[in-house]
């Protein structure tokens, strides 16, 4: 779509004055639009505050513009947005991250486990699985936490504590049988197979954060931000206990024949979690 000539000026104008760092009028940047005064303030106030300041009596083109496409210009002009969205920031000085690795030919059930951890009903299934008695004990919570309670509560940690996931891979080698020589290994029989395996392996990543800026924790209550470390310690807790239970052994599930299985602690602490097969 052709971009109009005085859009094009405008922008010309503004990017000249902010790589200059010099003031203009609203009567120069009016002429040079084709705007009235009126319009001229309109426009300032209302779509280009992002891109305009006032100091002093005087306008300035803020340094943004030049980081600003011509077509986000012309966009900006014809309807009423900003370019820049204002975000609030949180700091979680304490978290928790897990990685699960896991071999790429069960992404399939991967995907499946962890999405079903999204859902009220299936999330009851697990609690159910668990047992609420486990629950209650595995969380320290008073006896007189009612079932309703407690499900409310792994309903609250799944909702605002865990969001998502992210998924990478990367590719690597494993020595698939015990120690042995190149001449050991060259002369065994074939039915041994492959002593070095290649392998690209799925990686799942969990951000937990513990800690945020404000609140305090509360005895029973997971979800209140902690402040101080021995708030953030036991919040931690609550939160390594939930998470072991809800996601690690829901995931080991899927994994089948597999010799072992890898979970890698961060962030608090540093802990390496390894299934291995029970071959009794």
């Amino acid at each position: 779509m052709t971009i109009p000539q005085n859009i094009k000026e405008t922008f010309n104008f503004l990017s000249e004055h902010a790589q200059e760092k010099t003031s203009f009028s609203i009567q120069e940047l009016a002429n040079k639009a084709g705007w009235s005064i009126a319009e001229t303030k309109e426009n300032i106030v209302n779509r280009l505050s992002d891109l305009i300041e006032a100091k002093d009596g005087q306008y300035f083109a803020r340094p943004e513009i030049l980081r600003v496409r011509l077509n986000d210009f012309k966009e900006l002009l014809h309807q009423k947005k900003r370019l820049f969205t204002d975000y609030i920031l949180e700091v979680s000085p304490s978290i928790l991250i897990y990685e699960f690795f896991m071999p790429l030919s069960r992404e399939d059930r991967l995907r499946e486990a962890l999405d079903n951890l999204f859902y009220r009903d299936t999330i009851e299934q697990r609690i159910q699985e668990i047992g609420f008695a486990q629950i209650r004990s595995g969380l320290d919570l008073p006896e007189d936490y009612t079932d309703e309670k407690i499900q409310q509560l792994v309903f609250d940690f799944m909702e605002k504590t865990i969001g998502g996931y992210s998924i990478y891979l990367v590719n690597g080698r494993y020595r698939a049988d015990q120690l042995a020589s190149r001449a050991e290994v060259v002369n065994r029989p074939f039915a041994y197979g492959s002593y070095i395996v290649d392998e690209t392996t799925a990686i799942v990543r969990f951000i937990l954060p513990v800690v945020t800026d404000a609140g305090k924790f509360e005895h029973g209550n997971i979800l209140e931000p902690a402040t101080d470390s021995l708030h953030a310690n036991k919040r931690a807790e609550l939160i390594r206990w939930l998470f072991l239970n809800f996601f690690a052994e829901a995931l080991i599930r899927v994994v089948q024949n597999e010799d072992e299985i890898w979970l890698l602690e961060s962030g608090m602490r540093s802990a390496f979690y390894r299934w291995t097969k029970d071959e009794g």
